[in-house]
């Protein structure tokens, strides 16, 4: 004979009952984090990765900690003095300093034809071969309110943050995805694509009208990216006998929050101090810790990557039709987000509000249309 249920679940209401299920899945979801085990999905010794962005904050992080893995490494960034330093950071942290091999490439990545030749360069480099990984980490953030940022200003935004990240992704994928007769296929390892992105793609803060909508364009090119390639690894089927790609392509995009670096510093000289109260939740992590988090994520095969428990919750919020790390992890920690936002989307328009109420409109008067 089973054992009686505990009173609270008959008694209890909907609500309740509700409220009992997103906890044992938040439970479920921490374990699983904490405790998940899996094959690696993200094995980079011996291959060729290319950091955009590699010059300071994340992508330098990113760069080392591969590095500390055995990867060859290929930095990327606009100011060669500052990519000289960031190489010879990178050669310090390599596990096989006899074996591995690094290199730089000044380029302006908002130019397609840049990311053409970074690409044509880095392959010739790697003795003909395409890099194995690219990791788009470069853009920086220009806050401000949208009425009184210039639209010059939010088009060097949209350059710097989706242009540079789209263009390097057309310029490997061109690349990855040429088709090879099957008499060319030779067994080769997944290759990456790897996005990064913001929280502020899946929720919006007042202050980060220039920034927040090209992040939120490079979350939908991923998504979009992520059906589309199916198709090229689709076409790799045994059963197919055509001509395909030479490996498998698997995209992925990290949501990071405020990221500790020179880039931050000057974003929080800009800021507004609205847009500091509204973002008080978040405590930015170090370059290298978030660089750590999300190399776990690869490892464990996560599709949309967040690197803390704030930004896993505004993930949930917004997940949508977007592949899922896990169906039973995303399910509850939507259900649990959707909660959650119910107060927590008002109460950013409310203190918005009394904000206003409270200091005006901001100190530097908007230019009347005539």
């Amino acid at each position: 004979m089973h054992p009686p249920l505990p009173t609270v679940f008959y008694d209890s209401s909907p609500t309740t009952l509700g409220i009992y299920t997103i906890l044992c899945g938040l439970f479920l979801y921490t374990a699983s984090k904490m405790f998940g085990f899996s094959r690696n999905r993200f094995v980079v010794e011996g291959r060729t990765i290319v950091v955009t962005g590699g010059s300071e904050g994340l992508g330098k992080s990113v760069a080392c900690q591969l590095a500390e893995k055995g990867a060859n490494i290929v930095l990327v960034a606009r100011t060669t003095s500052r990519l000289q330093e960031a190489v010879e950071a990178v050669k310090g942290s390599a596990n096989y300093v006899d074996r591995q091999r690094f290199h730089y490439i000044s380029a302006d990545l908002t130019e397609a034809a840049e990311c053409e030749r970074v690409m044509a360069e880095a392959t010739e480099w790697n003795d003909g071969n395409s890099p194995d990984i690219v990791w788009c980490c470069a853009g920086y953030c220009h806050p401000g309110f949208f009425a009184e940022t210039s639209v010059q200003t939010m088009r060097d935004q949209m350059d710097t943050v989706y242009w540079t990240a789209a263009n390097t992704a057309h310029a490997i994928l061109k690349r990855w995805l040429a088709p090879i007769s099957p008499s060319q296929q030779r067994p080769t390892p997944t290759r990456h694509l790897i996005f990064t992105c913001s929280t502020l793609a899946f929720v919006p803060i007042a202050g980060y009208a220039p920034y927040s909508p090209a992040k939120a364009a490079i979350r939908s090119l991923s998504d979009t990216l992520s059906q589309e390639l199916e198709m090229y690894n689709g076409s790799r089927s045994s059963k197919n006998r055509h001509e395909t790609p030479a490996a498998n392509v698997k995209v992925h995009t990290v949501f990071p929050m405020g990221i500790l670096s020179p880039g931050f510093d000057n974003e929080q000289k800009m800021k507004p101090e609205l847009t500091k109260k509204l973002e008080a939740a978040d405590k930015p992590q170090a370059p290298r810790e978030v660089a750590n988090i999300a190399i776990k994520a690869l490892e464990r095969g996560e599709y949309m990557i967040t690197t803390m428990f704030v930004g896993d919750v505004m993930k949930g919020a917004a997940l949508g039709p977007s592949q899922r790390n896990s169906f039973i992890r995303d399910t509850f920690l939507g259900w649990f987000s959707n909660l959650a936002f119910i107060h927590v989307s008002p109460d950013l328009r409310r203190q918005a509000w009394y904000w206003g109420v409270k200091n005006g409109i901001p100190s530097r008067p908007i230019q009347k249309s005539k």
